[in-house]
């Protein structure tokens, strides 16, 4: 059951622009899949969704396979949300206008995965953990210039 409702949330994200949970809720009651916001929260997790803004505004939740692979389309679509990129030690700490930061970890994940050791992002802040503080310094370089100064 799990995963056929995961496929069909999948389906629905693909097709459709789900912005909230509540729209991707009443979306699978009409498949006929009875769910409450925890199970939705969990699944939107399993899955590996994540937001992505909308050309004409805000944002809507997308799967990562549906991100587009050209890196610089990928780029474009994020480089406005990047308010700044700095580190301490061996802490990346990139801010971006709320409700960004996971667009932009998926795009450092997908591009810059072998850089750094991980990441967490949170609403407006994306903190990235280097090796080193060398590596963090490195990492912020090739930030700020992938989002156009960061600043």
């Amino acid at each position: 059951m799990k995963y056929k409702r995961q496929g069909q949330i999948l389906r629905i994200v693909h097709e459709q622009n789900i912005k909230t949970h509540e729209q991707l809720i009443a979306e699978l009651e009409k498949c006929g899949y009875k769910v409450t916001q925890a199970t939705v929260s969990r699944d939107i997790k399993d899955l590996g969704l994540v937001k992505i803004p909308m050309p004409s505004g805000g944002s809507v939740y997308s799967s990562p396979d549906d991100i587009p692979e050209e890196m610089d389309r990928r780029i474009n679509v994020i480089t406005d949300t990047v308010r700044s990129v700095e580190y301490a030690l061996n802490s990346v700490v990139v801010r971006t206008y709320p409700g960004m930061a996971s667009a932009v970890a998926a795009s450092v994940d997908s591009t810059m995965r072998g850089d750094f050791l991980g990441s967490v992002a949170g609403d407006d802040t994306l903190l990235i953990i280097a090796a080193s503080e060398s590596k963090a310094r490195e990492i912020t370089e090739k930030l700020k210039k992938l989002f156009n100064g960061g600043e």
